[in-house]
């Protein structure tokens, strides 16, 4: 991607990259089951038979077996203006989105071109002093899309948002969970267990071993080995006080130091 960023007058050329490398499936293809043969996919004209994908365009269902067609510069003709540039539109306080609203696509802004690195650079610091974010509207792989842009260190991040009303409303939800207002000592108990599990993330132990998980499979269906599945834990049906005594028992046992053994008296 391959733009601008604009704060009122300024602005800013930019380009985008993905800030993720993807979740590194393992690819899979479809077989017919009783011969083991790759299914082929073609896309079919029920008048004409198979098509190519050139001669394929888009359409709207308006009625029953009535299309109108929309080719690509039509739809490029009747955008505004300023969807043709990131516009900062909206700013907000840092950490002030709904994760709900994350949309799970973020995108790299880097200025393009020597002469945009010193306003990118003054607009990255501005938002990283004041704590702030921002809210704008994009267009990304032709649709248009709700954006937050936020600093992250010296970099510019673009985050894809849901639309607010795309967003169920939890109240359903929460309606039906009643009232069960927790006792002083399970809260108590829970602050335990939860200061236990704080301080400094070690991002470096949460893999995706899913890529793993499925050579190992693979692998030993290739050599005809069994396959092994990992042993249940069996998981036991407490009341909940029990269990938070139980499992701050667990912790304070776990990181308890063993006392040094004293000598004895001559």
């Amino acid at each position: 991607m391959v733009g601008l960023l604009r704060l009122s007058l300024v602005t800013v050329p930019i380009k985008a990259y993905p800030a993720h490398r993807g979740a590194g499936t393992t690819p899979f293809n479809q077989l017919h089951a009783n011969c083991g043969q790759r299914i082929q996919h073609q896309k079919r004209c029920p008048v004409h038979g198979a098509v190519e994908a050139a001669e394929i365009t888009h359409g709207f269902q308006y009625a029953p077996d009535q299309y109108v067609r929309v080719e690509p510069d039509e739809m490029e003709r009747i955008r505004p203006p300023k969807d043709k540039a990131l516009v900062l539109e909206q700013f907000i306080p840092m950490h002030g989105v709904d994760p709900v609203l994350f949309a799970g696509r973020s995108l790299y802004l880097v200025p393009d071109g020597v002469a945009a690195r010193h306003p990118y650079a003054a607009v990255a610091e501005a938002l990283r002093e004041g704590n702030t974010w921002a809210l704008g509207r994009v267009v990304l792989s032709v649709n248009r899309q709700l954006v937050l842009i936020r600093p992250r260190g010296r970099l510019l991040v673009l985050d894809v948002l849901h639309f607010p009303r795309e967003v169920r409303a939890a109240k359903t939800w929460e309606a039906e969970l009643g009232d069960h207002a927790a006792s002083p000592e399970e809260l108590r108990l829970i602050g335990t267990l939860i200061d236990s599990a704080s301080g400094p993330v070690d991002w470096s132990s949460y893999r995706d071993v899913r890529a793993e998980e499925m050579t190992a499979l693979i692998e030993a269906k290739i050599a005809g080995q069994p396959l092994r599945a990992p042993a249940s834990e069996p998981v036991a049906q407490i009341r909940l006080l029990d269990a938070l005594k139980q499992s701050v028992a667990a912790v304070k046992s776990k990181f308890q130091r063993p006392q040094p053994r004293r000598r004895a008296t001559p």
